[in-house]
């Protein structure tokens, strides 16, 4: 089974590398829709695209994809659904932006920061929030690069364990790793005095 998954996953590779823009464009164009439905499985797709594409090329797919899929989501969501969520959370939703208005890119990232909540609550619980689309796209920038930085490391090194054929912690302990982690160091510092400065002003 697992010879015959290898086999299906090198037949792939190949295909890429044939048709290399194509492959890019169409696959870029897949996240793309899948974000902007806030499907399930976004973990298989962001460690596909480093598989695929490499580090770089598949950190850039996954970032760029997820960030303009869920603007599209929280555009469309709010044209549809805008008068409905006021109508039925109208008493919620006030409160909730005098809370995020004060710190609002802190509040945004912490929502992406949060390993576990589907896309799609993120998306809609946004989609409540009075916040331009220049705050939505940094924020989400910087929330989510922590975990697609680990995601696409994950599937670029597979890929490349699965071409050698052997192990060796050499594969896992480079470069990129450091990096990856030192910004996720930064991240939890940041939350940390966040949460103190919090704490503080109540």
């Amino acid at each position: 089974m697992i010879d015959y998954l290898l086999i299906i996953l090198n037949y792939i590779q190949i295909l890429i590398l044939e048709n290399y823009l194509l492959a890019l464009i169409s696959y870029f164009l897949f996240c793309l829709f899948f974000f902007l439905l806030s499907l399930p499985g976004a973990l298989i797709v962001t460690i596909s695209s480093g598989f695929f594409f490499g580090f770089y090329i598949g950190f850039l797919i996954n970032i760029i994809s997820i960030t303009i899929g869920s603007l599209f989501f929280i555009i469309l969501s709010k044209y549809f659904f805008l008068n409905y969520l006021n109508n039925h959370f109208l008493k919620y939703t006030n409160k909730l932006n005098k809370i995020v208005k004060k710190s609002s890119y802190e509040y945004l990232i912490l929502i992406r920061l949060i390993f576990g909540v589907p896309l799609i609550v993120q998306n809609l619980f946004i989609s409540t929030l009075e916040i331009s689309k220049f705050k939505f796209i940094i924020s989400s920038l910087i929330g989510f690069t922590p975990y697609f930085l680990i995601f696409t490391y994950v599937g670029d090194k597979v890929s490349k364990l699965l071409e050698i054929k052997y192990f060796s912690v050499k594969n896992i302990f480079s470069i990129e790793i450091i990096v990856i982690l030192i910004i996720l160091a930064l991240i939890l510092i940041f939350r940390i005095f966040y949460k103190i400065n919090s704490k503080k002003i109540n």
